[in-house]
This record gives C-alpha cells, structure tokens and sequence, in this order.
C-alpha cells in the first residue's frame, strides 16, 4: 500500500522569451478545467523529477532537462538534489550546484528549470496551535535572479497576477501563492477558547455529541451571527415571511382560478399535463445546477431557498406590473401588431421579471455575502431562480394552451426555450459574483448593473421576437416566415449559454486554485491531510470517494465526508475572502480556526466508525 509523503504543485511556468509562443500556451500551468498536472503526489521516498516519460514527475517545460533532480525524503527530512551541473535547480532563490542538494522543508518553493513549484507536505513533529506554520513570502525576483531590472519592477510591482486561471485578477508584488501573509497577523487562540465560542455560535461540541450533519455550517453561523443586528433579523425575518406569506396566497389563487377554468373548459388531461410536463425543464435544471456546485458547494436549503423565490415570490409581482403595463400600452397604441407594440410589450416582460429575479439574487449576495463566493455562485442561483419562475410560468402556458399548442410549447418551452429565463437571470448572477473578485469600487457599482442590463436586453429582445411573430400570424404572413423567426429566436439565448460556460469553466479553474494555494499551509500544519488535499481539487475523483463510502459505510458516515470535504474548501475560501479584503469577524474567534476544529472534529468521528465497523468484520470473520 503506497503512502502519501507529501505533493508537489505547480505554481507558475515562466518559460524564456525565446521559446516560440505555441509552446508558451502549451506549457503554461493554465486551462480550462482543473488539471491533475498541478499537484504531483509524492508516494515515495525518493521521487525523479524530469522531462523523460521514466521520471516519477513529468514536467513538460522545455527548460527542464531529461533526467533535472531528485527529491528526497529521509530521516532527516526533504532534500533536492540537481543531477547534472546544467540545470536550473533553485531552492526559495537559493541555487543548487550539479550533483548537490540542499535542504526543503515544508512550503518551500523549488525552481526546476522555468517551473516554480511547492513542497505541500506535513512539518515533521508536533505542531501547538499557538505555533501554526506561517505562510511562506518569497518574492519572485529571489526566484528569478536572472530577470532584468526592468522585467523585476515589471512582474513585481505593477503586473496583475492571475490565480493560476482565475477571472479575478489581483495586485501583487510576490507570488500568488505566498501573498496572503496577512492571514496569520490575527493570533490562533487555544482549542478551549475556540469551542467555547463556536458553541455561542450554535455548535454543540460537548465531549460524546457528534457534528449536526445537516446544520447551516461554519460560513452560514458567522454570516447570520454578524452580518446585520439582531434587531434587523427580526426585521427583515419578519418581512420576509410577510412577502412569502402573501406570494403564497397569491400564487396559490392564480393558479388555482386557472386549474378550475382548465378542468371546466379542457379537461382532467389538460391539467395532467399542465403539472407534469413543466417540471421536466425544472428538475433539468436543478440537477445541471448540481452537477455544476462542484467545489464550494452552495447549502442545499439556500439552492431552495433560490427556487422557490423564483417560483412563488417573484411571479406575483413581475404579474401585476406586467398586466398594468400591458393595458397602458393597449391604451396609448391601440393596435399592438406592430414593431413598436411588440418592442414595448417586450420590454414590459423583461424590466419587471428580471428585477424581481435578480433581487433574490441580490438578496443573497447583500445578506450572506460570505456565502456568496464567486460567478459560479452567481451563475447557481441565477439558474435556480429562473427555473422556479419557469415552472409557473409553463403551468399557466399548457393549463391554457394544451389542446391548440401543445406540441409549439413542447417544442418552444421545453425542447429549446427550457433554460431561457435561468441564461436571463444567470446574467445578473455572473456579474454579481464578479464583483467577489474585485476590489475597485467602479466595478462593484458598473458591472451588476451592466449585468442587470444585459439579463433585461436578452429577455425583452426575446419577446420582442415572440410578439412580433404573433403580429405576422394576425396579419396573415406566410407561416414559414414566421417559424424560421421563432426557431431564430432561439440564437441569441444560445450565444449566451456559450458565453455563460466559458464563464463557468473559468471560474471553476479558478476555485480549484483556491483550494490548491489556500489549503498549503494546512497541510504542513497537519490540518488537511496530503490524500485529502490532492482529491479536493478533483471534483469527479472526490464524487467517486464519496459514492464509496455511501455504499460501504452508509448514509451517516456518507454525510460526515461530505462534511469534512465541505469544510476543508470553506476554510480555503475564507483565506481567499480575507486576501480579497474581506474583514475580520467580530468576537475573539475567526472563522479559520473554527473551520480547523470542524475537520478536526469530523475527522475523529470518520475514524471512529471505521474502526467500529472494521471492527466488526473482523469479529464476524
């Protein structure tokens, strides 16, 4: 059985200007998706790190040698060696001559040709929580004495380093892996403290009680706990049970009058269909909304939370504006089959239902902002709101028109159109999450409304098409002219879905990288363990490993490691939050050591039940 020693990840390929630009892209540590590439696990003693296929390590950059080094675990502890006098073999800046080593130590950053990596590997010996391991600050021209003076002021004081892919970007004048010193700048405080003040905050951590599996979380207890007062709670828990309250009643009404005139007019069969057919779409899109939470993934009551605004609070209001508006509009024109009728009309759907979406959004970007991370937040809820205001909108669609239309709306609300109003209000949610990257107080102002702007423009123009179709249809046009504008009515909204998967696909580059840069540290303070660290950063591999132990030690044990993953990628997330300007929390206790005593804590439990059940098989066997 092989042992993980520690992993070695790549932070950065500065390749030489004379390499050609093919291989700049190539050999670049960047992409699309989170590459295995990036973290080398190190289930050796002694590991060849090298261009050859026969190296334990491969490196493709053109700079590292066949056969560069050779890093070694003895009793001693880590140590390089470069193995010809050629090569470039660097420790923290520190230069390695041929055929010698020098000593690494945990978070060290070793320079291998154009490829910087770090040694992520647990410190040998007992580490107190009063003597957590510091982040490492090398500066880049330490690693690279060979820049010129210009090329050092260049990458050290005015560039804009990307995390390894990320959308944001961030100034920096040190590594993007060693530049978030000014988390340890608030004291740890001893365990007792720590238990202490997590039990005040709703976690029961007495001896024999074990972790509520299905409780909000360490990131939801501080954002409810701090965010506003608790007066304002009250307020605003008040107030949203008085809007959902009366959405309710509302929603229940409309739907119901519907139903009563469906089933009087249509028949049980319309009806049937006008329940069941809506929620292929729904469930559709919940479940891409899963399946795209990979990382940091969103608690399952605020994913709820997210469909139901979208099916029961923001259709009555968007309903009633839409229904004045309309006749304001009857009334000024008169005849509506026509472009302008169909342009205001339009417009008339757009503006209000993509206010009352995107406010959920905005909601839960203003209140739970720790929780709110990133675009791939953004882009969860937006998709969740527009599938829940999807649903209702589709039942009142087929309840009316199932026997005339039926297999248009199939065709139209299912087939094509069944992400139309989540790639709507995913506009706002991307813009929304976008601002999590940034610092400059423009940005946080301009973009959600560019991005509010762009969710109406897509919406309205959509039903501009819709209705001015309509108008040719009442104006006798000939209807294959009318079809071919309809399924072309359907382009834009897909240019937007492309468009909202880069978006993804980088974001979620980048919240592997998070977890890559942030969760370091914890692994050399005995935190997170190296198997553990190298899986989370594989969303696929890490769904595997949880299918396994649901199937061998159940549903509970299931939840615990779930929870564990969960609570490793807050606490990386955190630090993330804090280097981003995010301020410290009130009270004696940060959330990081809270996070630290949950692993801790679940940790203890996993292993307790896999010894009672080992324990078990061995007894009946």
């Amino acid at each position: 059985m092989s042992q993980n020693y520690g992993a070695l990840r790549v932070v950065r390929v500065r390749l030489p200007a004379n390499v050609p630009a093919d291989l700049q892209g190539t050999h670049h540590p960047r992409g699309w998706i989170p590459e295995e590439r990036l973290v080398h696990l190190l289930t050796r003693n002694e590991t060849t790190i090298g261009r050859a296929l026969n190296n334990d390590i491969l490196l493709m950059d053109p700079t590292v040698s066949r056969e560069h080094a050779r890093l070694i675990k003895d009793g001693q502890g880590w140590h390089i060696v470069n193995l010809t006098g050629q090569n470039t073999v660097r420790v923290n800046g520190r230069p390695v001559p041929g055929g010698s080593s020098l000593p690494v130590k945990p978070q060290d950053f070793l320079v291998l040709g154009s490829t910087i990596l770090q040694l992520v590997a647990p410190q040998e010996g007992e580490l107190d929580e009063a003597n957590q391991i510091p982040e490492p600050t090398v500066e880049l021209s330490s690693l690279y004495p060979e820049l010129s003076a210009t090329e050092r002021s260049h990458n050290g004081n005015s560039t804009h380093e990307q995390l390894n892919g990320g959308i944001g970007t961030r100034q920096t004048g040190e590594l993007p892996a060693v530049s978030v010193k000014k988390f340890w700048s608030w004291p740890l405080v001893p365990s007792t403290v720590a238990n202490g003040a997590a039990s005040e905050l709703g976690f029961s951590w007495a001896e024999g009680e074990e972790e509520n599996l299905l409780g909000v979380g360490v990131t939801m207890q501080f954002a409810l706990s701090q965010g506003v007062g608790k007066r304002m709670r009250w307020v605003i828990g008040g107030l949203g049970l008085a809007i959902l309250t009366i959405s309710v009643i509302v929603t229940l009404i409309v739907s119901g009058l519907i139903g009563i005139s469906t089933l009087t007019e249509k028949g049980t069969s319309s009806i049937v269909v006008a329940l069941t057919v809506p929620l292929i779409p729904a469930l559709a899109i919940v479940l891409l909304a899963n399946f795209i939470d990979r990382f940091e993934r969103e608690p399952w009551f605020l994913r709820l939370a997210a469909f139901l605004w979208g099916a029961i609070i923001a259709v009555p209001p968007s309903r009633v504006i839409e229904a004045f508006g309309g006749t304001m509009i009857q009334n000024w024109l008169g005849d509506i089959n026509n472009p302008l009728g169909s342009l205001l009309l339009g417009l008339n759907a757009g503006i209000p239902e993509e206010a009352f979406k995107g406010l959920g959004i905005l909601i839960m970007y203003w209140l739970l902002r720790d929780e709110f991370d990133n675009v791939t937040d953004g882009i969860v809820y937006g998709a969740l709101i527009g599938a829940g205001f999807a649903l209702v909108e589709n039942f009142g669609y087929f309840a009316e028109n199932t026997k005339d239309f039926f297999w248009v709306l199939i065709i139209g609300r299912v087939v094509l159109g069944w992400l139309s109003h989540s790639t709507f209000t995913i506009c706002f949610g991307v813009a929304l999450g976008y601002v999590r990257h940034t610092r400059v107080r423009w940005q946080q102002i301009v973009i959600p409304i560019v991005g509010y702007l762009v969710a109406v423009l897509f919406h309205s123009a959509f039903d501009f098409v819709d209705w001015f179709a309509n108008g040719l249809v009442i104006n006798e046009t000939d209807t294959t002219i009318v079809t071919i504008i309809l399924f072309a009515n359907y382009i834009p909204p897909f240019l937007a879905q492309i468009a909202i998967l880069y978006f993804l696909m980088k974001s979620l580059a980048h919240e592997a990288a998070i977890i890559r840069e942030f969760l370091a540290a914890e692994v050399s303070s005995g935190v997170v363990k190296v198997e553990e660290y190298a899986l989370l950063q594989n969303s696929f591999q890490r769904t595997k490993e949880e299918r396994r132990i649901l199937w061998r030690y159940g549903f509970k044990q299931w939840l615990r490691v779930k929870s564990l993953y969960q609570t490793e990628i807050g606490l990386a997330f955190r630090k993330w939050h804090v280097s981003m300007g995010d301020k410290p929390k009130q009270g004696d206790v940060q959330p990081e050591e809270v996070y630290r005593q949950r692993i801790k804590r679940l940790r203890q439990e996993l292993v307790a039940v896999e010894a009672r059940k080992n324990s078990k098989q061995t007894v009946a066997g």
